[in-house]
């Protein structure tokens, strides 16, 4: 009888569901996730070292690319989380990006190209595991190290419309439209948010006025053109000695 309930027992063990563990717990992408990686990401994981495409992405993103798989592993984690079928899955790929875009931040130079990315990049990460606090400061930073990198203002803008607060929400992205004056989704963003046409003037024509050479009307002038608009030319009427008569022949 005892060896019977024995049997039994271990018929079960065998026979449970293992748990459920991460798809892929590599560090490098595959093959297939390679296809959605930068530029410099391919560089990083497949040129070999010293190689003419190596040394290009080297001399343009400086000291930090002796580092950059760290960047590169986060990017791909972050993908993965978004392929993901179970929520084991997606929590460890969270980790696994943040730890890796940690590392980044904090082996980044001040004069690291991808510096905006990195915190913008960080920031979604941070949004994904519901600290939102940590997040907005990652999209402040992104910001602060490159005001022209879009989606930081726009997803600061939803996280403040979750916490209803529309009028910060208007003011980042007023923000966001004086440095980025011809981005559609700043515009449409400004526009529900309640902001009025016309559209804040951008942050270059202010600079240009107060800069050193503000005193020069003509540099003022060429600046400030292509934002104000023309007066529209009076229509020419009348008879070609007096076009502005308008009961002439």
């Amino acid at each position: 009888m005892f060896s019977r309930y024995v049997f039994q027992l271990i018929l079960i063990i065998l026979l449970a569901p293992a748990p459920a563990v991460a798809t892929d717990l590599s560090f490098g992408p595959n093959a297939q996730e390679m296809l959605l990686m930068p530029p410099y990401c391919k560089v990083k994981f497949t040129a070999p070292q010293g190689s003419p495409e190596w040394q290009a992405w080297r001399d343009r993103l400086g000291e930090n690319f002796i580092d950059l798989h760290h960047y590169c592993a986060a990017l791909n984690f972050v993908n993965r989380y978004w392929g993901a079928r179970s929520a084991l899955d997606r929590s460890y790929y969270l980790k696994e990006a943040m730890d890796n875009f940690n590392y980044m931040v904090k082996a980044a130079k001040p004069d690291f190209p991808l510096l905006a990315d990195l915190y913008s990049n960080r920031g979604d990460v941070f949004k994904l595991q519901g600290r939102p606090g940590q997040a907005m400061e990652d999209y402040d930073q992104a910001i602060k190290s490159n005001p022209h990198l879009i989606r930081p203002y726009l997803q600061l803008i939803d996280l403040y419309q979750g916490e209803k607060k529309r009028n910060k929400s208007l003011e980042v992205a007023t923000d966001g439209l004086r440095n980025n004056p011809d981005s559609k989704a700043m515009q449409r963003r400004y526009l529900e948010l309640g902001g009025k046409r016309p559209f804040p003037k951008p942050v270059q024509t202010e600079a240009a006025k107060t800069g050193p050479d503000a005193n020069s009307e003509s540099d003022a002038t060429a600046v400030a053109a292509p934002v104000d608009t023309p007066p529209e030319p009076t229509p020419k009427i009348g008879s070609p000695t007096n076009p502005y008569c308008r009961f002439c022949p």
